[in-house]
């Protein structure tokens, strides 16, 4: 008989892959997802507690749901990520409050599944660079139009994106520049915002990878190898 933790770890990965899927292919989550398993989530959580009793694992459980939830929303407003994001994260502090993977400096499975998530992320940047470089090498000039920009900017629009020149077909990509006094710019926006329109063919745009798939590929890598920035510290400050 599956123990508790399974049931949690397996609604987790059910509600996030299928988030994720949704939002890759139409850039929208629906509410009802959320209501269904965080429904859910909620009617586990509060038997454990009650079984739990008075006890420190309910008292952690608790301030696991208030601090990730605090901290889900909190991103939301400043407009660093979507709504779905937020409410991804919730309904995981919900559904599993606790859980201890290797390396963990804390048990709230949410946070550690978005820091896991971040870092995975880390990837996407340094392939932007990496394939821009080549180009360079190749000969591509990628900077045409841009030449005025300094190098910093330069540096940092490889990392972000790359230069399309089929910019108008593509979809849920964002342009990284702009016109001003009739001179193109890098643009560098990190808030969330609502997608603009690309007017040209050949623009630097960066891909809008929803965040959603991160989250997902780090609850799994906390669930099944530990957590990341754990092993990054205890790497660094081990003696």
């Amino acid at each position: 008989m599956p123990t508790l933790e399974t049931i949690r770890i397996v609604l987790v990965l059910v509600m996030m892959c299928y988030a994720s899927y949704s939002d890759l292919r139409f850039r929208e989550v629906s509410d009802k997802l959320w209501i269904v398993f965080g429904s859910i989530g909620v009617i586990i959580t509060t038997y454990d507690f009650v079984m739990a009793g008075l006890s420190e694992y309910t008292f952690l459980g608790l301030i696991s749901i208030g601090v990730s939830t605090a901290v889900s929303f909190g991103l939301y407003y400043a407009k660093l990520y979507g709504g779905a994001d937020a409410k991804a994260l919730m309904v995981i502090s919900v559904t599993m409050p606790l859980y201890w993977p290797a390396a963990a400096i804390h048990p709230f499975t949410a946070l550690h599944s978005f820091m896991n998530g971040l870092l995975i992320s880390a990837a996407l940047p340094i392939s932007f660079l990496i394939y821009n470089i080549v180009r360079i090498i190749k000969g591509d000039r990628i900077f045409e139009g841009l030449e005025h920009e300094p190098a910093l900017r330069k540096a940092l629009a490889c990392f972000l994106g790359t230069l399309c020149y089929d910019a108008k077909m593509k979809k849920f990509w964002m342009p990284m520049e702009s016109v001003l006094d009739g001179r193109r710019r890098f643009m560098f926006n990190i808030f969330v915002d609502v997608e603009p329109q690309i007017d040209r063919d050949r623009a630097w745009l960066t891909p809008g990878i929803p965040l959603l798939a991160f989250i997902t590929g780090g609850f799994v890598v906390s669930v099944f190898y530990g957590d990341l920035l754990g092993f990054i510290l205890h790497k660094l400050f081990s003696v």
